[in-house]
């Protein structure tokens, strides 16, 4: 039977197998330009803090994505503004660079709003960009109107608790300040936990069915954090974000990101309600796609798996047909996979390698999946 993108996904996340694995798949803005002068949609980029995660809908749709990111964007009158030495700032008060990298321009964070901060009195001085303003979510609705009966709607609430915590005063002096329980940490977790809250549940009235809240805790070789002080100042906020998100929605699905080597976190994670891992980053640390189907396949699904540090910007469209086939052969027997990156795909990636993804997404991800999926031949096309 053929489903449509919603109806797909939705099964899939529920441990069922429906008729293909579906797709998700984000971009940076290079690359969407690239992919817009190949099919001739056009890109459309967002003015969010996690832009790449809700743009593009219409192009990416098109290639064959399955879901659409919706969350929220800066309302008329307190977008992104160029400063007069040629950077940018944001409503947060982040002031970006675009720098020339080899694999594309890349818009660095130069000046944080938080930066320097030592207690709770310079919080005092710092506001959250407000939830509520007018016209927040116009965005967003207009999404969910376009896509809400054919898609599944993905509410993006990334950078939940703790990374945007830490961007806002930077990594190094934020770690050190959990560490020596400065007294401004807490109350900026908490504030930054009931910004997540509020926009979380306005998307969840426009009728997002998934929930992507995330904070990276992971490195290539381990946690960035330990366990104790994740339980001391992370999980019990997180829960509180989960917790508000299935009181106004019982049958929401609560997906969570996070980059890098994160074991330890797993059973606990899970234990809170997480539904869904993403990204899998399996360059990382004993995250290996087949160990984590076999261990946590019968309590989560999961969201990612394809490599986007190697193979999808220096490997061949052959190498990343058989990237997609490892990936569905590791996570996709039994249904509770989509087949996504590790990460929103960079400007060095071969728009070409972008359509491989997607065309091997579909000959092979087909269900039932093949038993002998990285021996076969392409399917013959239905």
């Amino acid at each position: 039977m053929v489903m449509n993108s919603k109806e797909r996904t939705l099964a899939a996340l529920k441990g069922l197998e429906p008729d293909r694995v579906p797709i998700y798949v984000t971009v940076v803005a290079e690359l969407a330009e690239a992919l817009a002068r190949m099919i001739g949609i056009a890109p459309d980029p967002c003015d969010a803090y996690l832009t790449n995660r809700i743009s593009h809908a219409a192009l990416l749709t098109a290639l064959g994505n399955d879901v659409v990111g919706i969350g929220a964007t800066a309302p008329p009158g307190r977008g992104t503004s160029t400063l007069p030495d040629g950077c940018r700032v944001d409503e947060w008060g982040f002031v970006y660079r675009s720098v020339a990298h080899p694999f594309g321009t890349y818009d660095e964070i130069v000046g944080r709003p938080l930066a320097g901060i030592t207690t709770s009195r310079d919080l005092a001085h710092y506001d959250l960009p407000d939830p509520s303003a007018r016209g927040r979510f116009d965005v967003a609705a207009e999404h969910a109107a376009r896509y809400g009966q054919t898609h599944a709607l993905l509410g993006v609430i990334e950078c939940t608790v703790f990374e945007m915590a830490w961007n806002l005063v930077g990594l190094e002096p934020f770690l050190i300040d959990m560490a020596l329980g400065k007294d401004y940490v807490g109350e900026l977790l908490d504030r930054v936990a009931d910004y997540s809250i509020d926009v979380g549940l306005a998307l969840l009235d426009l009728g997002a069915d998934m929930m992507l809240t995330g904070d990276d805790l992971g490195m290539d070789i381990g946690p960035m954090i330990s366990p104790r002080m994740w339980r001391r100042y992370l999980k019990p906020r997180l829960q509180r974000v989960f917790d508000a998100y299935r009181a106004a929605s019982p049958d929401v699905i609560l997906a969570y990101h996070t980059c890098g080597s994160v074991l330890p976190f797993l059973d606990e994670l899970i234990e809170m309600g997480m539904e869904v891992l993403n990204p899998i980053q399996v360059t990382a640390r004993g995250m290996d796609s087949a160990m984590l189907k076999r261990k946590y396949g019968r309590r989560i699904a999961f969201c990612g798996g394809v490599d986007q540090r190697h193979v999808l910007p220096y490997g061949t469209p052959g190498d990343v047909e058989r990237e997609v086939r490892q990936r569905l052969s590791d996570l996709g027997p039994g249904g509770g996979y989509v087949l996504a990156p590790t990460h929103d795909i960079q400007a060095d990636t071969p728009a070409s390698n972008v359509l491989a993804l997607f065309e091997a997404a579909k000959q092979w991800g087909r269900y039932p999946l093949s038993d002998n999926l990285l021996q076969e031949e392409p399917p013959t096309a239905a």
